[in-house]
């Protein structure tokens, strides 16, 4: 069946008004309705309103709004669809935009109150949640209000993003904040007069403590969503602490009408049905227009933080302790085997959603989508949980088989032997078979995973694709009796069954780096005017499209490389067209130096791009580019700043031989210099406040934003111009590396802030962990012969190779940029790198996606496929040819001839981690 559209409502209500020249304008989200002069919509911000409703009363609501602004000529747009109606009031939007269905663009104030009493009128009495960025007309109308952009004012960041912002009366520019609570800008001033406010109770004015039921003081809020929050409460019956859910009218409506607070309320049913598994059921009610229930709290940590512990203790490639881990499973079996034996089926059984109590006992939570098999109930499950049958069955409907529940406890089994869910790439069309996936990915980690060698029988067993096919608990359990009686020793050294190795063969991944391209090649836009050339993330869409991270240039600088590696004539044009879409003039605001964010790596993609094209024009174009960069910035750092710049400039250099670009290239170095902040034998560099960015105020230790990167940086002025300065300073910055260091037994991590409690949040990515300081620590013993920089970049390399199950696939942060990492410790020394690089890539195809004949390596979310260079599949394309064919490591300003001059001895001295 088809979608419901729902613009023919308004269609005909124009039709009826007999007025000409409106025009109707969709685009992914929106139909845009505009009368015949239009100016309402030229405003650049103001005042509007939003109108709210369901998925079922949008048909009446919609023609009832717009009868009065067809009346009064006034702009407006509506979502196009009853089934995006349903996606923008669900319980997992964005809580701040949640409900907003119809926008109102009044010419000005005076029309924005005649309008707004008109459909507060017309709409009076109908369902629909209310929207908490804007202010409700009166308490419960569908009709709110709010102070944001029309038009606005598009602005580049200095984070390269680009953003439609709110002019302030001087002339400043400001973003359009959609908080979840009424905060206008404050020069505007509302409508209408502001609500009373409340009155303050149980303390001093302005300090009031919310008691829901009359029982229940709110402490602590544990999270906000649309659906409603979620509170730790004081109980004063029972004086104990306890937790309390929310649940608010008319936010995830379902086509039978029932909505949040039904899903509630089937939940607090569920806690009666698994009494003794469960928390206590203490109290269900309704205050105002919301349902509440109120549970006991358990003690003790998520499956998931239990998982997490032992895996960072023993190693995280070895995984837990096999008796440790065979005893989990048992529980988990025993616990599964309980709700069964009550009739019931869990559907959303996941290590987020079982908690492990003090004294080692099991508990569900969250027990919300609990009901009886075949029972027509809410259907629904979390990513990477769900069978194949069940994928696309979401919302109202049959309730799957227990079956479903047992596919859950083997990706359970799986990530308790892993660390990570077994979450691979949309298959489309989907969904398509996860079994050999996950076979191929238990089955690699087992070569040196003890824990998944014991499991991995039952966890391809319970995850077959057939229902029917799956174990059932009862076998799960003799199985893991058997398992439980072989000696540990058997456990920890037996062979790994089915393969004896944890890497693919070359031919293999040749296939991903040749599958990666075509996707590539035949996706790219054919429109010259396209604002993108592929489609990106939710956040690369905000990003420049010509940039590195997110844009054309980073995706041709592996065209190019492919083009000068393979035999496939299908490359040249399209690099051809890429280049030409990347270089034209006057697609950027003002130009930022950052090498990823900013027009840096285009200018270096553009020049590598016209070098091997032959293209004179081309390469005068990539040239003026990059004579036109700033190189004296706020931000010191490679993404988004100076430091950026400055690898640009020599690349530039060395490609032209023309001095200025040195010249140029020294004088971003002095900037970095002048930044810096030296105390106690270390060196930092803080992104100052007088930047429009979102990273203001950070002390990075890691490459894309802080010291290595910098440092990296520093260490190759270093190298290209002679300057003693510029090396001392890069040394420092290793010293203070080595001093920043966390080192556990399996490796090395750093955390990715300077201000961050020392070993936590540590990081292992290219972008703010191990292996961008491995990049640059390599790179510093090269240049100094100083071992302690070598032997931290071997331990560096050992925690990502560790972490390789757990870690994304990107380039910025992910196994494609630690993959790179591996290889340049393999160039540099040899040894087992280049093999532990080869894991890697394993690790990262083996999640791809089907996308017909084609197998794709997801982006950064595991799930889509993006092109985007350094957090999608151009990044992974990049490091498999790179691992197949060898090369020089991408955006790096490493001399022409891959030798480090030797420090002089007065910038070599010991290093504190010595």
């Amino acid at each position: 069946m088809g979608e419901f559209h729902l613009r023919s409502i308004v269609a005909a209500v124009v039709a009826v008004d007999g007025t000409q020249g409106w025009s109707f304008t969709e685009d992914d989200t929106w139909c845009h309705v505009c009368p015949p002069d239009g100016t309402a919509v030229a405003r650049v911000q103001g005042w509007k309103l939003h109108v709210s409703a369901t998925r079922l009363s949008v048909p009446e609501v919609l023609h009832r709004c717009a009868g009065v602004l067809v009346e009064r000529a006034c702009a407006f747009k509506f979502a196009r669809t009853a089934e995006l109606v349903a996606k923008l009031t669900n319980e997992r939007y964005d809580r701040a935009q949640c409900g907003k269905i119809i926008t109102v663009y009044p010419e000005d104030d005076d029309q924005l109150r005649e309008v707004a009493a008109a459909l507060d009128a017309t709409t009076a009495g109908m369902r629909g949640p209310a929207v908490l960025s804007d202010r409700p007309l009166r308490p419960g109308s569908l009709v709110h209000y709010r102070y944001g952009a029309f038009q606005g004012v598009r602005v580049l960041t200095d984070d390269g993003a680009y953003q439609v912002r709110l002019r302030t009366p001087d002339g400043r520019t400001i973003e359009d904040v959609r908080a979840p609570r009424f905060s206008p800008p404050p020069w505007a001033e509302p409508p209408y007069p502001a609500p009373a406010a409340p009155p303050a109770s149980n303390g001093a004015a302005g300090a009031r403590t919310v008691v829901l039921g009359d029982r229940f003081e709110v402490r602590e809020a544990i999270r906000h969503a649309a659906r409603g929050g979620v509170y730790r409460a004081w109980d004063r019956h029972t004086e104990t602490m306890v937790i309390v859910k929310q649940a608010r009218a008319d936010v995830g409506q379902r086509p039978d009408g029932r909505d949040a607070r039904d899903v509630l309320r089937a939940e607090a049913d569920a806690l009666d049905a698994l009494a003794g598994i469960a928390p206590d059921r203490l109290a269900l009610f309704d205050q105002k227009d919301h349902t509440f229930l109120a549970e006991s709290l358990v003690p003790g940590t998520t499956l998931s933080a239990w998982i997490h512990d032992r895996l960072t203790a023993a190693g995280p490639m070895a995984g837990p302790a096999p008796a440790d881990a065979l005893d989990m499973a048992s529980r988990l079996a025993g616990l599964l085997a309980e709700v069964h034996r009550r009739g019931l089926v869990f559907q959303d059984f996941t290590p987020m959603n079982i908690m492990v109590t003090p004294d080692g006992s099991l508990r569900l939570i969250d027990p919300e989508l609990v009901a009886v098999p075949g029972a027509w109930a809410l259907r629904g499950h979390t990513p990477a949980f769900a069978p194949p049958e069940t994928v696309d069955e979401i919302g109202p409907g049959r309730v799957p088989q227990q079956s479903a529940d047992l596919y859950a406890l083997g990706a359970v089994l799986f990530v308790l032997a892993l660390g990570a869910a077994p979450l691979f790439g949309t298959d489309q069309p989907g969904p398509g078979s996860t079994h050999d996936r996950i076979t191929a990915l238990i089955t690699a980690a087992a070569v040196h995973n003890a824990t998944a060698r014991a499991l991995a029988p039952a966890i391809r067993g319970l995850t077959a694709d057939e229902p029917a096919q799956r174990w059932s608990i009862e076998r799960l359990r003799a199985f893991l009796d058997d398992r439980a009686a072989t000696p540990t020793t058997v456990l920890r050294t037996g062979p790994a069954e089915g393969t004896t190795s944890d890497r693919l063969p070359a031919a293999e991944l040749d296939s991903f780096a040749r599958d990666g391209l075509t996707h590539i090649v035949s996706t790219v836009a054919s429109e010259p005017d396209a604002g993108r050339l592929w489609s990106s993330t939710a956040f690369g869409t905000t990003a420049d499209p010509h940039s590195v991270q997110h844009g054309s240039a980073g995706v041709l600088s592996v065209l190019v490389r492919a083009d000068q590696l393979l035999d496939r004539p299908d490359l040249r044009a399209v690099i051809a067209r890429v280049a030409a879409w990347t270089g034209r003039p006057g697609t950027a605001p003002r130009l930022l130096p950052g090498l990823y964010f900013g027009r840096s790596g285009t200018a270096w993609a553009l020049y590598d791009a016209a070098r091997h094209l032959g293209d004179a024009d081309l390469e005068a174009r990539a040239v003026d580019l990059a004579l036109a960069l700033p190189v004296r910035w706020p931000n010191p750092d490679v993404c988004h700043g100076v430091a950026g710049s400055a690898l640009a400039q020599l690349r530039l250099w060395r490609g032209t031989g023309r001095e200025e670009f040195l010249d140029r290239a020294r004088q971003a170095g002095e900037a970095l210099l002048a930044g810096a902040t030296e105390a106690d034998g270390r060196v930092y560099w803080t992104v100052p406040d007088n930047l429009d960015s979102t990273l203001v105020g950070i002390t990075h230790l890691g490459f894309a934003h802080g010291v290595a990167g910098i440092g990296y940086t520093l260490l190759a002025l270093a190298q290209a111009t002679g300057r003693e300065d510029f090396l001392r300073t890069a040394v420092l910055a290793g010293d203070t590396l080595a001093v920043e260091v966390d080192r556990k037994p399996w490796g090395a991590g750093w955390r990715s802030d300077r201000g961050d409690e020392r070993g936590t949040g540590m990081q292992f990515h290219w972008c703010s962990g191990s292996s961008g300081v491995g990049t640059f620590l390599l790179r510093l013993w090269q240049a100094t012969g100083e071992i302690t920089y070598l032997d931290l970049a071997r331990e560096a390399a050992a925690a990502v190779r560790q972490t390789r199950w757990r870690t994304g696939t990107s380039a910025c942060h992910g196994l494609a940029g630690n993959g790179e990492f591996l290889l340049d410790l393999a160039d540099a020394v040899g040894g087992e790198y280049r093999a532990w690089a080869q894991e890697l890539a394993t690790s990262m195809v083996l999640r791809h996606a089907r996308h017909g004949d084609l197998r794709l390596v997801p982006d950064e979310g595991d799930q889509d496929v993006t092109a985007d260079f350094n957090v999608g599949l151009a990044g992974s394309v990049g490091f498999l040819l790179r691992l197949r064919h060898g090369g020089r490591r991408p955006f790096m300003a490493d001399p022409s001839s891959g030798r480090w001059q030797v420090a002089p001895a007065s910038a070599r001295r010991p290093v504190a981690a010595r």
